[in-house]
């Protein structure tokens, strides 16, 4: 009898979640073994096999990254939460321990990963107001603020390692729409209630990316040898928070019509739903020219296009 082959292995730490679940789904169905770094083994129905780790401290799962195809880091505490002291040092301290820890086990692998594809944001650019250019990979980078230190902070730890033999790709990521998870399920159904008016001026800038190109970007930057460093994950075309709750409100307001939500509307709503006012608030205008220059081929590039097949 012939030996069996075994098959490619994928890691993703952190893959419980939407994002991660995403790139299951994507991996198994063509042939991937994946193995899920989890703080809680004993989760059910999620896709991936579940291997525990602590998020700090190196262990026996270090043995499931030798030989593997890649590791995917996506380990965090959600920013969607009340800006409190201890919620600030969980959301720096989940991503720091994380990564470093990573990093370490990395170094005592015999035969690592060909690539390190850690989670970013495309917060550590600052805010883009008005008519500003939109930010790239060029662009510099800025402190001013608690999501961009945060940011700055988590993308230094992860380039601290070092190794020619395990490529590097820090992902820059905006925000997702995704169909079952995220913000856009609770903002179509605010819509749905004649809520999907402007929020805040209206005039802040969304950088925004559909579900399935998150995953077809995240495969291409797997394939892609030659891309290394920071990438931003972001549709060639952002909009303004008024184009954006426009289109939301062609598909899903009754009569297309929806009430406003002015800043301190916002600021209170987000209050009682334990969220931060600055997700919705704050400028962000982002696109890739890595993503261009190597051609990446973008599913949905075009805000009603994605949105329609969302409802799908």
């Amino acid at each position: 009898m012939k030996d069996l082959v075994p098959l490619p292995k994928i890691i993703i730490a952190g893959g419980t979640g939407f994002l991660g679940q995403l790139l299951v789904q994507s991996f198994l169905k063509d042939g991937y073994d994946v193995v899920l770094l989890s703080r809680n083994i004993s989760q059910t129905g999620v896709l991936g096999r579940l291997v525990e780790w602590d998020g700090e401290s190196t262990g026996d799962w270090i043995e499931e990254l030798e030989a593997s195809r890649a590791l995917i880091n996506l380990t965090g505490r959600s920013i969607d939460c009340r800006h409190t002291p201890s919620n600030r040092q969980e959301i720096l301290d989940s991503r720091i321990k994380s990564t470093r820890v990573l990093g370490e086990a990395l170094h005592h692998c015999i035969k690592p990963p060909a690539v390190w594809l850690n989670a970013s944001s495309m917060a550590l650019y600052g805010q883009c107001i008005g008519g500003e250019e939109a930010h790239d990979e060029n662009s510099p980078i800025t402190k001013s603020g608690f999501l961009e230190e945060v940011t700055v902070a988590w993308e230094d730890e992860f380039f601290k390692f070092n190794s020619p033999n395990v490529r590097q790709v820090a992902m820059r990521i905006s925000f997702i729409l995704g169909r079952s998870s995220g913000a856009f399920p609770l903002l179509k159904k605010l819509t749905s209630f004649g809520l999907g008016g402007n929020q805040g001026s209206g005039r802040q800038w969304m950088s925004w990316l559909h579900q399935d190109d998150w995953v077809g970007i995240a495969r291409f930057l797997l394939e892609k040898e030659d891309i290394t460093g920071p990438v931003n994950l972001a549709s060639p075309i952002p909009v303004k928070n008024k184009d954006f709750m426009r289109v939301l409100r062609n598909h899903f307001a009754p009569l297309k019509l929806g009430l406003p939500a002015p800043s301190f509307g916002v600021r209170i709503g987000c209050f009682l739903l334990g969220s931060a006012p600055e997700l919705a608030l704050q400028s962000r205008r982002v696109t890739s020219t890595v993503l261009e220059e190597k051609k990446y081929p973008f599913t949905y590039s075009s805000l009603n296009s994605a949105i329609c097949s969302l409802q799908e």
